[in-house]
């Protein structure tokens, strides 16, 4: 072996190295036992808690009896560490669903009032799952904290825990606290939810001008996880939640969740025997450590102006810098490139012609690699392997994209490096990692650093050794994995299915510094990238043979009876995931999906013939026409109590001119989906009111939603029971009638 095969060795383990410990980031500590010292937070002790307040298992979605029997043990827990909390009832408005909410409200006193914290989760859980996870994990985390902060030395400033209800429903519980009067005095919050229920507690949103909160962040977290690309994509993403509520007030802090375990989020699995007790250790360890930090942080501090650009390497420690530096690092960044490339010319080893050549085929190259992205997920999909947005085969169908990615993007090493030499290569590979930092600084600030750091790294070894072109390409090959392997490795876990695509082009650019240090392999360059190509083989063919679904990952499938008022009602089977032929079969429903319900455009597999459903009933309270505006007001009254009821509005009716039982509708990042649901509606009814055009008829449909199905249905119930889970709202039985206003 020569000693630059040696030498390109030694750059390839100690990039995968570095890689494979940059993982950390995304893993949570061991948990503390129960006899862990009483000012720190102790896992045991928080899943103890949990275990008493979700002793029975039950969903306890906002307005349901389990949910009240949550709350109350959730009372006595406070009562157990000596905090005083009281519930606060309201009634409120989200973006577009209404109900009474219970909030519970605990408070620490501080030696100052102004500027207190809040340290908050949601008790609520969907109608389908137990909510350990989503989000019993931060109700642990909370009431735990309250007591390590309370055993602990004196705060500086109050410190309030909110436990709020209705999350689920559309931040409920959050849109009321807002409306109590110790908000007033709220300057900062720490909220902790879940997308799941393993790994790591990640710093996923802070705020605009957020300069003050991440020093604080960098100061304070013992094992940081999370970035400001993190806070970037969330920005992108439709998801909120009670922390979007306080930021669109203007209060500033810290958003945490687990992303980790999403097969089983807002399932039937999302129960005690899942959640991991590290994943609570984590969450505790950072609600703990930035209250503390929040509370003896001068306020003005805090509030230090400006965005920063953050990052965890290794989930050891902060790099920040202030987003305005980025135009600026990015001038050093593309000159320090420039320079080099102009120094390696004078020298006689570099082609102006050849790089610009290279770069374009590397780029180019990296582009197409959306190519076998799209023709493994298209191949997966047809096999069978991929029915569902997260399946049981998640690790292989990562690793499968990963070193598709990384194999095909080798492949270009030695014939790259054979026609323009090791300096054109390692130089033309950082072309992507700066059309990415340019993209970011200008559109996305907080997504920059995973662009700029190889090119500052370039800089710094590039003019240091820039005759040893192994060297500083194989810094920067160290720089791209430890930045880029947590967002390769998560992919799936982030978004399922949609994101493996994303593992093969991040994979792809991983590769591209290392190129020098693979070519420089010489004949070993071939079985090397051989190996990873049979590599993404083996781990396609692993996720054909592996089942999509067991015991940990369950097949998700509602059930919904539905029907119009006075009409037969229909089965309807509703698929997250594909629906087994089996079931489909046996119990009568179609092979194929279709919209059938004239208010949604949900797919459904349409079934046998039910009986007659009562509906809600509507009287029409006022229909006066003022101008060109007609206002309309409706008694809405559901066939249950307790029932959720749903207005499906024409697309003419402003969001503004909604009332229910005289409360508007919040306001929200997202557009309006033309609906309002009133939850667990009283046997009273609701008034709804809104303004509609007068030159038009006005058609309106309403819905009222029982939670579960009838009891002769008990025997389809089981029969999905075997093959698939219920999710989000889970089984209903759905009644309906349509309104129309002549002109």
């Amino acid at each position: 072996m020569t000693r630059s095969t040696v030498q390109a060795l030694s750059v390839l383990l100690l990039a995968l190295a570095s890689g494979a410990l940059s993982l950390r980031e995304g893993r949570a500590p061991d948990p503390l036992p129960i006899d862990a010292p009483a000012g720190v937070f102790s896992a045991d002790r928080a899943m103890a808690v949990l275990e008493r307040v979700l002793v029975d298992g039950r969903p306890h979605p906002v307005g349901s009896d389990a949910n009240a029997a949550v709350r109350d043990r959730i009372v006595a827990e406070f009562a157990r560490i000596g905090i005083e909390a009281e519930v606060r009832n309201r009634f409120i408005c989200g973006a577009s669903a209404c109900a009474t909410v219970h909030n519970v409200l605990g408070h620490l006193p501080g030696q100052a009032r102004g500027d207190a914290i809040l340290l908050t989760a949601h008790y609520d859980s969907v109608a389908a799952g137990p909510g350990a996870g989503d989000d019993g994990s931060g109700v642990a985390a909370v009431l735990e904290a309250a007591r390590a902060l309370k055993a602990g030395a004196p705060l500086a400033r109050d410190v309030w825990f909110l436990l709020d209800d209705g999350e689920e429903a559309g931040l409920l519980g959050a849109y009321a606290f807002v409306r109590e009067p110790e908000f007033a005095g709220i300057g900062w919050v720490v909220n902790v939810e879940a997308r799941g229920d393993l790994g790591a507690s990640s710093l996923i949103e802070t705020q605009p001008g957020n300069a003050g909160v991440v020093a604080a962040i960098g100061r304070a977290l013992p094992r940081p996880s999370g970035s400001s690309l993190d806070y970037e994509i969330y920005k992108t993403l439709p998801n909120d939640t009670d922390f979007t509520v306080y930021r669109m007030q203007g209060r500033g802090g810290a958003n945490f969740a687990l992303s980790r375990g999403a097969a089983r989020y807002h399932t039937t699995l999302d129960d005690l025997a899942h959640l991991s007790a590290g994943s609570v250790q984590h969450h505790g360890d950072n609600a703990v450590a930035l209250v503390r930090e929040f509370a003896a942080t001068p306020p003005q501090e805090l509030r230090a102006k400006g965005d920063s650009v953050f990052m965890h390497p290794f989930a050891a420690f902060q790099l920040a810098w202030p987003a305005a530096w980025n135009p600026w690092l990015l001038a050093i960044g593309l000159l320090g490139w420039v320079a080099l490339a102009w120094r390696l010319r004078r020298r006689g080893t570099l082609r102006v012609r050849a790089l610009v050549a290279a770069s374009l085929v590397l780029v180019l190259g990296w582009a197409l690699l959306l190519l076998p992205a799209w023709l493994l997920s298209w191949g997966l999909g047809a096999l069978g392997a991929t029915p569902a947005p997260w399946t049981a085969q998640g690790g292989a169908l990562t690793a499968c994209f990963a070193l598709a990615g990384a194999g095909l993007m080798a492949l270009l090493a030695r014939p790259l490096q054979r026609r323009w030499g090791d300096a054109v290569l390692g130089l033309a590979a950082l072309v992507p990692f700066a059309l990415l930092a340019i993209a970011a600084v200008a559109w996305m600030p907080g997504a920059s650093f995973a662009g700029l750091s190889p090119l500052l790294a370039l800089v710094v070894v590039g003019h240091l050794l820039p005759m040893r072109t192994l060297w500083w390409s194989g810094a920067v090959a160290i720089v791209a994995a430890v930045l880029w392997m947590p967002y390769v490795a998560g992919a799936h876990d982030a978004i399922g299915r949609d994101g493996l695509g994303g593992a093969t082009l991040l994979a792809g650019l991983v590769v591209m510094p290392l190129l020098p240090a693979i070519a420089m392999l010489g004949r070993a360059t071939k079985p090397a990238v051989g190996l990873a190509l049979l590599g993404a083989l083996a781990f396609a063919v692993l996720a054909c043979v592996k089942p999509a679904f067991d015991a940990a990952t369950p097949r998700t499938l509602n059930l919904l009876l539905a029907g119009e008022d006075g009409k037969p009602s229909q089965l309807l089977a509703s698929p997250l995931a594909s629906a087994p032929a089996g079931f489909l079969s046996a119990n009568g429903f179609a092979s194929g999906v279709e919209a059938v319900l004239p208010f949604s455009g949900r797919r459904y597999h349409a079934g046998e013939s039910g009986p007659v459903l009562p509906a809600p009933t509507v009287v029409v309270l006022g229909n006066e026409v003022r101008g060109a505006t007609r206002q309309v007001r409706l008694h809405l009254q559901p066939a249950h109590a307790g029932d959720d009821l749903t207005v499906h509005f024409p697309e003419s009716v402003d969001k503004g001119s909604v009332r229910v039982d005289g409360e508007p509708l919040s306001e929200s990042r997202w557009p309006w989906w033309q609906v309002v649901t009133s939850i667990a509606t009283p046997a009273d009814g609701v008034i709804v009111a809104f303004d509609a055009p007068a030159d038009k008829p006005l058609e309106v449909h309403l819905v009222g939603e029982t939670r579960g199905l009838p009891a002769s249905l008990e025997g389809i119930e089981r029969a999905r029971g075997a093959v698939a889970s219920p999710y989000q709202s889970g089984d209903r039985t759905v009644g309906w009638r349509k309104l129309t206003l002549a002109p």
